[in-house]
């Protein structure tokens, strides 16, 4: 253990100083317009930046396109989760252009990790489809797609305002060696997950716990019960990046679940991996959880039997009812969901 904490510590002291930014330029300060606080370096990912510092970067914030010109200087790129604009009436974000990953700005952060640049991008429950946001178009030229889905605990949110619910991935659901040192397990809010395609060079970074945490795909009406890929790590070209479902489990704030310890640890973790420039290892434990092949409820609606297929009907209705009742299919707005 002593050994493993000098050598975190070494590569972060050898580390010369860099610049890390922060995108705001894709709707991350519309998040406030909940009555919520918004997601912007200054504020629910002012515990990130901290222990951005303590690692010897630079952090500033971008509110402009992230343009060739913009991220000439930059070492990691964070982009918090990007959304559209909100409808209070209807709880629900909205699309909005200039919240969008332009084409071109697509092309030049994918250049930038390609020529050696670091990327940490967050996503959210139920994805592009919750968010009104293309962060899929941004992640899936590096061989992962965003689900349009959430992974729930629906034991936890039977009995917790939605806000509220979580669920732990253990020690043993965090596959790459380097991300559980002195890790015991690690605390979410529903999150999105992802799909990591064949070829691609990119791991599991974290799973969800499967069973009774189950994902829900809204788009496409389909459960699973399996661990599924809640974060990724990957390479492309001479850059590394990550990508995560959900931001609540590295946030501060009211929701925020970056101050506790193992949270905190392996954060560090990924940002130690990140802006390191050693041999990247991506070289998965074995992993003991759920299987993660295919959809049990998509098999049952496609079986011959009329009695399967309405049994798995009726079961996806109930989740829907569930959700919709407990508003998680909503964009909560403060004034009506404050505990």
């Amino acid at each position: 253990m002593k050994r493993e904490s000098a050598q975190v510590g070494s590569i972060i002291k050898e580390r010369k100083p860099s610049l890390a930014i922060f995108d705001a330029s894709h709707g991350q300060p519309n998040w406030s317009q909940t009555g919520f606080t918004s997601r912007e370096m200054h504020t629910n990912y002012a515990g990130l930046m901290e222990l951005l510092c303590r690692m010897g970067c630079r952090c500033a914030p971008v509110s402009q396109p992230l343009s060739q010109a913009r991220l000439t200087d930059a070492r990691l790129l964070v982009i918090p989760p990007p959304t559209g604009a909100y409808n209070a009436a209807k709880e629900c974000w909205s699309p909005l252009a200039e919240s969008s990953f332009a084409s071109e700005h697509i092309r030049d952060i994918l250049n930038f990790v390609r020529s050696g640049g670091r990327l940490l991008a967050f996503a959210y429950r139920f994805g592009d489809w919750f968010t009104r946001s293309n962060l899929r178009e941004l992640v899936s030229p590096l061989g992962c797609l965003l689900n349009d889905d959430a992974v729930i605990d629906l034991q936890t949110l039977r009995t917790m305002n939605p806000l509220e619910a979580f669920f732990d991935t253990p020690r043993n659901l965090l596959p790459l060696h380097w991300s559980n040192l002195h890790v015991s397990s690690v605390r979410w809010r529903t999150t999105a997950t992802f799909n990591i395609l064949p070829g691609a060079e990119a791991q599991p970074l974290a799973l969800s716990a499967g069973g009774t945490c189950i994902s829900f795909n809204r788009s496409a009406r389909r459960i699973s019960f399996a661990s599924l890929p809640i974060a990724v790590a990957g390479l492309h070209g001479g850059g590394r990046f990550v990508l995560i479902g959900g931001p609540h489990a590295f946030e501060t704030g009211r929701f925020g679940l970056l101050t506790r310890p193992d949270n905190a640890r392996f954060m560090m973790n990924v940002l130690a991996w990140l802006l390191d420039n050693g041999s990247p290892d991506l070289r998965p434990e074995p992993v003991v959880h759920h299987s993660s092949g295919t959809f049990f409820f998509e098999r049952g609606l496609a079986a011959s039997s009329a009695e399967n297929s309405d049994h798995a009907q009726h079961t996806v209705a109930y989740v829907e009812r569930l959700l919709r009742r407990t508003g998680v299919l909503k964009a909560l707005g403060r004034p009506k969901w404050m505990p």
